[in-house]
Formats: structure tokens, sequence, C-alpha cells
């Protein structure tokens, strides 16, 4: 995307009244000279863009007022330049309205972090829609196309010109702005590609059938990765830190494969749900005496599904101190800290699922034209 050349039309756009009266202004005194010298058109253009002065009065008043057109039009550009500097999400906004033949990406999440530097690489079009400021403040001072607002409204993909965008992808795990942002996307372009990241397989079905739109799910990858590996290395015991989505989907296959597994969690309300039905400690695992209380010495792997950088580190180190030899995957999003566990002492297999997640979009051609 040549970023340059959409703020120049944007530019040109907020600007064209000014500029069209002092084209205009130059126009007619080019016919005026044209007939004071009789026809010399050379000459006319010489008096109209001062190469020459007329000794009459005339040619006295046109430069003076010529200059304070040309000092006006200079004088609105920098007031709207500054403007502009210290309210960067009108440009944000202008941007995102001047798209065509783009990608909307409903979500700052880190799949959607992934695919806008992807598409980035790429050098093609896209627009971002946010709420959450504390994600996207860089890219507003950067003068992204960004929409800092919910697209829970139809005037938000207006904004974001969804007539005219080619692909559209959600890539928040809300329920909320899935099925309404997806509807919304549907009832005004029937046309383009529409991927939404849903973490509920039946749900996927019902989106897939009702806006002819393609679901992933980013637990579902990790989790069949993860299931490989088991089978490879023949893991019978597993720990796993956290209850997400993937740590739901994985049960399920534990269970099918009757395998034994614990589960640590510090939020009760995450597991309220099950922890009647499963072996569930509610704790905190940076702390030595949980991972000593269900057993971390026996364990053949030991699965990491939280996403504090601080936190993964601590329970990483405190996992090799009381067990060195079991397997150790930890889910991560930050590549300089996985390249840190992947090396001794941590010696830990880990993943990305955003990373994983845009793999697949790529393998199955969903950013080809």
């Amino acid at each position: 995307m040549n970023k340059k050349i959409e703020k120049a039309k944007i530019l040109l756009k907020q600007n064209w009244l000014a500029i069209s009266i002092l084209i205009l202004w130059f126009i007619v005194h080019l016919i005026v000279f044209y007939i004071l010298t009789g026809g010399n058109f050379t000459e006319a253009l010489e008096y109209t863009f001062y190469f020459k002065e007329t000794e009459t009065g005339y040619g006295h008043f046109y430069p003076i007022m010529s200059g304070f057109l040309i000092f006006g039009l200079i004088l609105t550009l920098l007031t709207i330049e500054l403007y502009r500097k210290y309210n960067p999400i009108q440009t944000c906004l202008a941007l995102s309205r001047s798209m065509k033949n783009h990608t909307i990406i409903i979500g700052y999440s880190h799949l959607g972090q992934r695919i806008r530097a992807y598409l980035k690489k790429r050098k093609e079009k896209y627009v971002v829609i946010e709420d959450d400021r504390t994600l996207i403040n860089d890219l507003i001072e950067k003068e992204e196309p960004i929409i800092p607002k919910k697209a829970h409204d139809a005037s938000v993909l207006e904004a974001a010109n969804i007539r005219e965008a080619k692909l559209v992808l959600t890539t928040k795990n809300d329920l909320e702005t899935l099925v309404v942002a997806t509807n919304l996307v549907r009832d005004v372009n029937k046309h383009c590609k529409v991927v939404c990241r849903c973490f509920n397989d039946s749900l996927a079905e019902i989106l897939e059938k009702k806006i002819n739109c393609e679901t992933i799910s980013t637990s579902k990858y990790v989790c069949e990765f993860i299931i490989k590996e088991i089978e490879q290395w023949n893991v019978n015991n597993i720990l796993v830190i956290g209850c997400t989505n993937t740590t739901r989907r994985l049960i399920k296959i534990f269970r099918a494969k009757n395998l034994v597994y614990h589960i640590i969690e510090l939020n009760e309300d995450k597991v309220a749900d099950i922890i009647d039905e499963e072996p569930i400690t509610i704790g905190d695992a940076k702390d030595k005496d949980i991972l000593q209380a269900v057993g971390i010495s026996q364990k053949d792997l030991v699965i990491v599904l939280i996403d504090a950088v601080e936190e993964v580190l601590i329970i990483a180190d405190l996992i090799r101190d009381l067990n060195e030899n079991c397997h150790l995957i930890c889910r991560f999003y930050h590549e300089e800290v996985a390249e840190i566990l992947e090396k001794p002492p941590f010696n830990a297999m880990v993943l990305s699922t955003s990373k994983h997640a845009l793999e697949k979009l790529i393998e199955k051609g969903i950013f080809s034209s």
C-alpha cells in the first residue's frame, strides 16, 4: 500500500475547493493576459507566472492578489497538517474510507496482528477495526487505516468501505462481534470472502451455512498439533496449566484416548461448569507446592496454555526444577521469548496459535485474489 499516495489523494479531496479556485484564478488571468498581449501565448504565460511584469496598474495588482491566494492556500494546508498531527485518527478514518479491493480485519488480536503484518509485507490494502485503543494506539500514531470502534454498527463497516472489500476476517474471540459483524457484512456485501474465527464447532457450521463464510479455530489447529506430538512421544500422564478453549478441546480427546490428565487453573469461574467432572486443581501454577501437589515429578508432558510472558517463564523454570525430563509445550505469541523457551534449560516446544492459524489461511489460499 502506498500510503503517501493515499494521503496525497485525501489532501486533494479535503482541499479541492481552495485548489480549484487557485487553478481557476491562473486560467482566467492567462486568458486576460493573452488578450492584452494581442494573442501572444508565450508572453501571456510569462505574465501569468511572474516571469515578466507589465507596467500597468493591473500588472501590479495581479501578482499581489495572487500572492494572497497562494499564501492563503499554503496556510490552509499547514493548518490541516498540524490538525492532522494532533488528531491522527482523522487521517486513519480518511484512509479507511478511501480503500478499495481491500481486506478488513475485525479485531486486532494476535491473529489480527499477524494478518496485518502479512498483508503489509505483501503491500496489500487493509483496514483494521478494533475498539481497544491500547492495542492500536501505535497504529493510530503511524496513521494506519484504523477504525477505533466496535464492528457492531453498519456505519462502522461503511467507514471501512465494506462495499468494495474483497475479504473480511473476524479475529476476535468474542461471540457478539462474530455474530453481529458477520451478519452486517453479508447485508452489505454479498460477494466478498468472509473468514470467521470461531471456537465453537456447532456455531461454525451455522455461520458457514447462513452467511457463506469460512471458519477457523485456532484452538482446533493447536489441538491437532499437540495430539500428533503426544502420539509420537507415547505419553500418558499429562498436566495442563490454564483452562482455555484449547484445554476444553484437549479434554475431549484425552478422554477418548484414555489418557491420564490433570488441570491447574487459577480462576475458579473459568472452570465452574466442569470442576465437578474433571481433575482440576484451583491454584497458582507459579506456586511450587501446587505443582508438587499435582505430582509434577511423575508427569510425562506439561502443556502451558497461559499468555502472560513473565508467568510462562516462571512456570517453565519451576517445572524444570521439579522435572527435568518431561516434555514441555508452551503456547506463546512473542517470538523473542519463544526462542528463550526453546533453548536449555527449558527445552520447550513453543506453539503460536496465531502463527499456525495464519499458515493455515495461507495454505487454503484465503488471501489469493
